[in-house]
């Protein structure tokens, strides 16, 4: 871990002011994350990809799938190439991730496949599984943001992001 600076904060900050849907979340993920390294560069890409993101496109870009393109906005391949194209509606995508395992082991592979690091603990940027782990319906694709997860959460008429506080099934460092 490399040493945090007066600069990393003022950093952050700046970032903060040029995007103010940053502004709440930056300081407490500077405590809680500081000592982790690409910080200041990790929280740039994810207000842009927050921002940026693909439309909501069951099989393409959807609240399954988001947590592969941030993966892949981190400098990975594309750990969910399977699964794109293979389903066009929420009803394909529950019976493709049924086939599969579940949202748990079908990310947990995808992950797998790009090389990705399981974590205990979340570190700022990494994507994990949340919700309940009774029920698969109750399961989502997350980033976390530095005090909570991120989901992004609709469908093609209305997809945004929303923070959920929900348990991590699984963890893995992007």
């Amino acid at each position: 871990m490399g040493n945090w600076t007066r600069h990393d904060t003022r950093a952050l900050i700046e970032a903060a002011e040029e995007r103010p849907i940053m502004a709440k979340w930056v300081v407490q993920a500077i405590r809680r994350h500081h000592g982790e390294p690409g910080l200041v560069e990790k929280m740039a890409r994810l207000g842009d990809f927050t921002l940026t993101a693909a439309p909501h496109v069951w099989g393409q870009s959807d609240c399954s799938l988001i947590i592969a393109d941030w993966a892949m906005v981190n400098g990975y391949p594309d750990g969910a190439a399977d699964l794109r194209g293979t389903y066009s509606t929420e009803a394909e995508c529950r019976t493709v991730l049924a086939e599969r395992g579940g949202l748990v082991a079908t990310v947990g592979a995808c992950a797998s496949s790009i090389g990705l690091t399981p974590l205990h603990e979340p570190e700022f940027g990494c994507i994990a599984v949340i919700g309940s782990a009774h029920n698969p319906a109750r399961q989502w694709a997350a980033i976390w943001s530095g005090f909570r997860w991120l989901v992004k959460w609709g469908d093609e008429r209305a997809a945004r992001w929303v923070p959920f506080a929900a348990p991590a099934l699984t963890i893995w460092r992007i």
